[in-house]
């Protein structure tokens, strides 16, 4: 008997050991469980982040193409809006008299330059994106390739469009990408940076804004110029002015003296200070005027398109035509005179030097650099 009541409790002993080991080993596994989720987290983490780089990296490269896509839209506007205005102004003055011949092959060699230009850029942008598609590149490398490719912006900043500000700002930017990208072969190539940094900082431009609103003023004072008036106008005036009527009274000296002062009320005698280089037909001084505007507007546009020489030429061309046409002894005439001068003076497009050795030193960083298999 007593054999037969202690069996029920070894089998209860016995089913509580099997109970404690099947849950001890369901706690093992769940904790395996646990350690690989964890060591797939972490492996996958950093395969994200790249591809969350990468997609920033495309999406600011396509921002600045946006915006200067923007730029050279706006400024093909800005040369067609003023092609026009000279257009309508030499139809209006051919129907009058003989035009004024504009050259515009400057303009047209402008135009041609920006689309060559713009054509250029959207084929290195479309190798950029092919790249981009292609193959993975270290991060390393990647900052290296966005130094060069924001150093070749900055260059045509300069050149094209002599934007010193956005010029120094790009330079910065490519800086600031070499010294994150951890390479201890950027030296020289921050070095000469540092040096078109210097170089452009240093260098002023002219205000071709300030010039322009000069223009403009000194194109709304034409109309109020004083021209040289007709040959007959200036006769009768100065006929009036040094013309004496016959004075006879009885203290006359004598029979030759009223003679002399007869013969002097008839005859005028005038003697010119200098002789004027040309005289005005009646109704001939508002064409004088609108063709000394239209060179002052063909000065404007060639400030527009920072051509030196069609620049100096507009204007060297109205101060000729004032100073043959015009009354320059006035103070406002001499205040004209003067403006036209100052201009003559300026440099509307000084010559800036580009940043060629930067962007040779970087191609040649990128080049020794080892380029992963594609």
């Amino acid at each position: 008997m007593t054999e037969k009541s202690e069996t029920p409790q070894i089998l209860d002993e016995l089913s509580k050991n099997n109970a404690a080991k099947a849950g001890s080993r369901t706690t093992r596994k769940q904790q395996t469980a646990r350690r690989r989720l964890i060591i797939v987290v972490v492996l996958v983490l950093p395969l994200i982040a790249g591809v969350i780089f990468l997609g920033y990296q495309q999406f600011s490269i396509q921002s600045q193409l946006l915006a200067l896509s923007d730029e050279n839209t706006q400024m093909q506007q800005l040369l067609s809006a003023r092609s026009d205005r000279i257009l309508a102004l030499e139809q209006s003055i051919a129907a009058e008299s003989e035009p004024v011949p504009v050259d515009d092959s400057a303009v047209r060699e402008l135009g041609s330059l920006v689309e060559q230009r713009t054509q250029n850029l959207n084929q290195r942008i479309t190798e950029l994106q092919a790249e981009i598609g292609e193959a993975e590149t270290p991060d390393q490398q990647w900052k290296i390739l966005e130094a060069e490719y924001l150093l070749s912006i900055a260059n045509q900043r300069l050149i094209l469009e002599s934007d010193i500000n956005s010029a120094i700002s790009l330079l910065e930017s490519a800086d600031s990408s070499l010294l994150n990208s951890g390479n201890n072969s950027v030296f020289a190539v921050r070095q000469s940076i540092a040096s078109d940094l210097t170089r452009l900082r240093s260098t002023t431009l002219p205000d071709r804004e300030g010039i322009y609103l000069r223009l403009e003023n000194l194109l709304a004072e034409m109309d109020s110029i004083d021209l040289l008036s007709s040959m007959r106008e200036n006769f009768e005036n100065l006929r009036a002015n040094e013309s004496q009527p016959i004075q006879l009274g009885s203290d006359a000296p004598g029979l030759f003296d009223s003679s002399i002062e007869f013969l002097g009320s008839i005859f005028v005698w005038r003697e010119w200070d200098e002789v004027p280089e040309a005289m005005l037909a009646p109704g001939q001084g508002a064409l004088i005027k609108q063709n000394m505007q239209l060179m002052l507007e063909q000065a404007e546009l060639a400030l527009l398109t920072k051509d030196n020489a069609l620049f100096g030429a507009s204007l060297s061309k109205s101060k000729s035509w004032f100073q043959q046409y015009a009354v320059t002894q006035s103070p406002s005439g001499q205040a004209v005179i003067a403006e036209l001068d100052q201009f003559l003076t300026l440099d509307i497009d000084p010559r800036l030097n580009g940043i060629d050795r930067t962007l040779s030193l970087i191609a040649q960083l990128n080049n020794s650099e080892p380029q992963t298999p594609r």
